[in-house]
């Protein structure tokens, strides 16, 4: 709050799991309105107040050290006076990043908190939707621990996936394996950030995914899949390679696409910090790429220009799989402006497609996605 000089950020809840942020700060109704108030007095504890008919539900967690009536929200206000007061509307109306997070208040609660505060802090509403960006990109130390174990169960099991205990080279198809790590999941009791995508690349820069397409020897394959527990969720790849008859080993040149992709993540590890904005080190990232022998590409499929390409997107993660929070990514420009925050979680996501003599010199796309934390 004090980094976007906020004085004071009030959330609606409006009962059932409405708003996008319930789950961060828990549930203050089951009906009607309730409030989460947060106070910056300049220096010290940010005052946390929680405002409805169920707040018992949260008493015990220690997060908050007020809890009051919903009626109670005009005199903390007063009592406060705070000259900005943050709302989840977007800052630019109508963009798409932040939809899904920022832009929870509706017409309605607009028009009520308008009355009921009245002047002269009605006048003083701003978005919220920067505050919100850095309070999902600066993780504490539980929020990492616990997400790491949801990271680690999804690795796990798209890597038993692309194993022989679920693929039958000639019998297995796309969706066999989707619905077998679905079958996984609920055996779990866990939620999916979505639906499973098992794709093969092909020679010719195309790629069939999600489909009954039976999966051959020689295929290369990408697995795209995500977990949710307790309101974290990822986004993982993996890629793999079906072994031929009489091979033993993966072929030189597809070793190679792989063994590049983690030279190229090695340099994205090296080079990406906290402290930065998003647009700063993308940009910076492309030179540096550029200096250590590949083609930068802007495209997410492999060009006719000779050498490796690589593109990288690397969007925040977290809550959702495609996060609020610091981005380095074109498709999300706003996003790029963000601060990254230290312990901020991000996808590792980027591609690099690597000429290979067995694909008769095309390009293998090896499609990396890991989930990390920005230190």
């Amino acid at each position: 709050m004090r980094a976007n000089n906020i004085d004071m950020w009030i959330v609606i809840d409006r009962g059932r799991g409405t708003q996008p942020m319930t789950l961060d700060f828990a549930i203050s109704t089951v009906n009607g309105q309730g409030f989460f108030v947060f106070i910056n007095h300049g220096a010290g504890r940010i005052e946390r107040f929680q405002l409805g008919g169920e707040t018992d539900l949260a008493e015990e967690c220690g997060a908050y050290d007020d809890f009051r009536r919903r009626g109670e929200l005009r005199d903390i206000v007063a009592q406060s006076d705070p000259q900005r007061i943050a709302l989840n509307f977007l800052e630019v109306p109508n963009i798409r990043e932040g939809l899904h997070v920022a832009d929870g208040l509706t017409h309605s609660d607009f028009q009520f908190l308008s009355e009921e505060l009245g002047e002269p802090y009605a006048s003083r509403f701003v978005s919220a939707q920067r505050l919100v960006a850095d309070f999902r990109g600066e993780r504490v130390a539980l929020e990492l621990v616990e997400f790491s174990k949801v990271a680690d169960l999804t690795s796990s099991y798209i890597e038993r996936a692309l194993s022989n205990e679920v693929i039958t080279p000639g019998v297995t198809t796309h969706n066999d394996v989707s619905w077998w790590l679905e079958e996984q999941r609920e055996s779990m009791g866990l939620l999916r950030t979505w639906y499973p995508t098992v794709y093969t690349h092909l020679p010719d820069g195309g790629e069939i995914g999600g489909t009954d397409r039976v999966i051959q020897r020689g295929d290369v394959l990408q697995i795209d899949w995500g977990l949710e527990r307790n309101n974290f969720a990822t986004d993982i790849k993996r890629f793999g390679y079906v072994l031929r008859e009489g091979e033993v080993e993966v072929p030189p040149g597809i070793q190679n696409a792989f063994e590049e992709s983690l030279r190229v993540q090695t340099i994205i590890r090296n080079n990406v910090t906290s402290g930065r904005t998003g647009r700063e080190q993308i940009d910076a990232l492309k030179q540096i790429i550029r200096d250590a022998g590949y083609v930068y590409t802007e495209e997410e499929r492999a060009s006719d220009v000779e050498g490796i390409e690589v593109n990288v997107g690397m969007h925040a993660a977290g809550n959702i799989g495609h996060d609020m929070a610091a981005s380095l990514f074109e498709i999300f420009p706003f996003r790029t402006e963000y601060m990254v925050r230290p312990n901020n979680i991000i996808s590792l996501e980027y591609i690099v497609f690597t000429p290979a003599p067995e694909w008769g010199g095309a390009k293998v796309p090896v499609n990396v996605e890991e989930n990390a934390t920005i230190t």
